[in-house]
C-alpha cells in the first residue's frame, strides 16, 4: 500500500472517531462521581471532564487512544492516592497512545516497589499542561519504547521521591523525545529534578530549582543524545546530595547522537562545591554559549571531541553575578550587571539558528523575549528597563487544536466562540524560526492550517491574544 493511501484512512479513521467521540463529565453531583468510573467505558478520541476538587483513593487505567482527560471549574482536580493505586505502579496508569492530560493534581502515590508514580505512561505519546505532581514516590514515570514524544507544558513537580536517589520528579525512559516548557520543577527527595533516558531532549524555559530539598542532579541525560538547553532557570540547594549540576552520558552515552547545546540559562550554584556541567568522554559536541554560571565549583567536567564556548560567565561569588533577589531565586539582572549586552544574537547547532525566544515567568508562565540593548544579554533573562511592560504568554483552554499528533499536513484550529477581532497566527520550529504565518478573520469559530512546510517532531503554534500551544506533526 502506497504511504499516501495508508495517511488517507489514517485520517478517515481519525474523523469518523472524533465524529462519534464523547464527552463523559466526572464529579461529585455527576452521574460518575470519580474519575475511575469512567475508565472502562470511554472509547479512542473522547474526552473526559473532571469537575475541580479532591478526589481522595481513585485510582484508574485509561486504555483508549486519543483520550483527552482535563479539569473542569476553578482549581485542579486532585487525585490523592490514599494509600491505593493502579497495578502497583501510579494513580493512574495510561496504556492508551496520543492521550492528553490538563489541569490535574497528582499526589501521595506509595507502591511496594517504592517508585508509586503520578501517572506510569505505558502508551505511545503524551502531552502533560498544567498538571500538578506532588509528594509522590515518583512525580512520573514512563516506558521505553524508543518512538514516543512527550511534551509537558506549564507543569509543576514538586517533593518527589521515595529517598533512594533512584526516584525523581520527572523520569523519561528510552523514548524517542522530551519536550519540557515552561515547567517548574524543584525540591525532589534525594533524586533528579529532571531525568531523561532520551534520544533528544528540549528544555525550554523552564524553572529547575532544588531549594529547600536534599535532591541531586538537576537535570540528568545518562545517555546522551541530542539535548537542547534554552533559557531555563537552574539551582543547585545548598542540601544537594551531589554535586553534578547538568550530567550528560555518565552511565553510558547510548544514545544515537552525543551533542549538548546550552544556550541563555541561568545556573546557580548554592551547594558549597560542585560541577556545572559534566559529560562523559564518549561526548561528540558541547556547545556554550549565553549562559550565566554562579557559585563555588568546576565549570566543566569531562572531555569531548568538540568544545564551543561562546560569551558565557562564570561568578564564584553569586552576588558578582548583579541578581535581583537570588536568595529568593529572582534571577533578573539588574541594570549594571556585566550581563547586559553580552552575548551573540544567535548560535548555529544541528543545522539550525538557535536564540531564546522566550523567558519563564513564575509560577510557569512565559513571556517574549526582547533585546533592549545593543546585543541580547548573558542568561535566562534579558534586563528590562520597563518590567511594567511585561504581558505574560500564556495557555489559554478557549482555543484548541486537532487532532495532535498530526497525521497528515492539515491541523485544525477552533475556538470555544465566535473571535470578536482579526488576529494573527504562526507556525514555528522550536528555535522559534515562523514557517507558516496566517491571518484568522473576525468572526472565524475554526481555521485550518496546511503544514506541508512543517518540520515532523515537535512544532509550535502562537495565536496573537490567546497564547502558545506545543504539536506534535508525525
Amino acid at each position: 500500500m502506497k504511504l499516501s493511501s495508508l495517511i488517507s484512512i489514517c485520517s478517515l479513521t481519525l474523523i469518523i472517531t472524533q465524529a462519534n467521540a464523547t464527552t463523559w463529565k466526572v464529579g461529585p453531583t455527576r452521574s460518575y462521581p470519580v474519575p475511575s468510573a469512567v475508565a472502562g467505558l470511554v472509547s479512542d478520541g473522547d474526552t473526559v471532564e473532571i469537575d475541580a476538587g479532591l478526589y481522595t483513593g481513585d485510582v484508574a487505567k485509561w486504555f483508549a487512544n486519543d483520550l483527552l482527560l482535563r479539569s473542569v471549574g476553578v482549581g485542579y482536580a486532585h487525585l490523592a492516592a490514599g494509600g491505593n493505586n493502579a497495578e502497583g505502579k501510579a494513580i493512574w496508569v495510561i496504556k492508551g497512545n496520543n492521550c492528553s492530560v490538563e489541569g490535574i493534581e497528582f499526589s501521595g502515590c506509595q507502591v511496594p516497589d517504592q517508585n508509586g508514580a503520578g501517572i506510569r505512561q505505558e502508551g505511545i505519546n503524551l502531552t502533560l499542561q498544567h498538571c500538578y505532581f506532588h509528594n509522590n514516590e515518583m512525580g512520573i514515570l514512563t516506558n521505553n519504547d524508543g518512538v514516543s514524544n512527550y511534551v509537558f507544558e506549564y507543569c509543576e513537580f514538586s517533593e518527589n521521591g521515595y529517598g533512594d536517589g533512584y526516584s525523581h520528579n520527572i523520569y523519561v525512559g528510552h523514548v524517542n523525545s522530551l519536550t519540557m516548557r515552561f515547567c517548574y520543577s524543584h525540591d525532589a527527595k534525594v533524586g533528579h529534578l529532571v531525568k531523561s533516558r532520551a534520544n533528544n531532549n528540549y528544555l525550554f524555559y523552564n524553572r529547575l530549582t532544588g531549594e529547600n530539598g536534599d535532591g541531586s542532579y538537576e537535570i540528568d541525560l545518562p545517555n546522551a543524545g541530542k539535548a537542547l538547553l534554552i533559557g531555563n532557570i537552574i539551582e543547585q540547594s545548598p542540601n544537594s546530595q551531589n554535586g553534578g549540576i547538568i550530567s550528560f552520558g555518565l552511565e553510558g552515552a547510548t544514545n544515537p547522537e552525543k551533542t549538548l547545546l546550552l544556550l541563555n540559562n541561568t545556573v546557580v550554584n548554592d551547594r558549597f562545591d560542585g560541577r556545572f556541567v559534566q559529560f562523559s568522554n564518549e561526548i561528540d559536541l558541547v556547545k556554550m554559549a549565553n549562559n550565566l554560571f554562579l557559585g563555588p565549583g568546576q565549570l566543566l567536567q569531562g572531555n569531548t571531541a568538540s568544545l564551543d564556548t561562546t560569551n558565557n560567565i562564570h561568578h564564584l561569588d553569586i552576588a558578582s553575578g548583579m541578581l535581583a533577589d537570588p536568595a529568593n531565586y529572582d534571577y533578573h539582572l539588574l541594570e549594571n550587571a556585566t550581563s547586559v549586552d553580552a552575548g551573540v544574537d544567535s548560535i548555529f547547532f544541528a543545522g539550525e539558528n538557535w536564540k531564546a525566544h522566550f523567558q519563564y515567568l513564575h509560577p510557569m508562565m512565559s513571556v517574549a523575549r526582547q533585546t533592549h540593548g545593543t546585543a541580547t544579554d548573558i542568561g535566562a533573562f534579558e534586563f528590562e528597563p520597563e518590567v511594567s511592560a511585561i504581558v505574560p504568554i500564556l495557555y489559554s483552554p478557549s482555543f484548541s487544536i486537532a487532532p495532535n499528533p498530526v497525521i497528515g499536513n492539515r491541523l485544525q484550529l477552533s475556538f470555544e466562540e465566535l473571535l470578536r477581532e482579526e488576529c494573527q497566527a504562526y507556525i514555528m520550529d522550536l528555535s522559534g524560526k515562523i514557517i507558516v504565518r496566517s491571518i484568522i478573520p473576525k468572526g472565524t469559530y475554526s481555521f485550518e492550517f496546511n503544514l506541508e512546510e512543517s518540520p515532523s517532531g515537535v512544532n509550535m503554534i502562537e495565536i496573537q491574544g490567546f497564547g502558545s500551544y506545543l504539536f506534535i506533526k508525525n
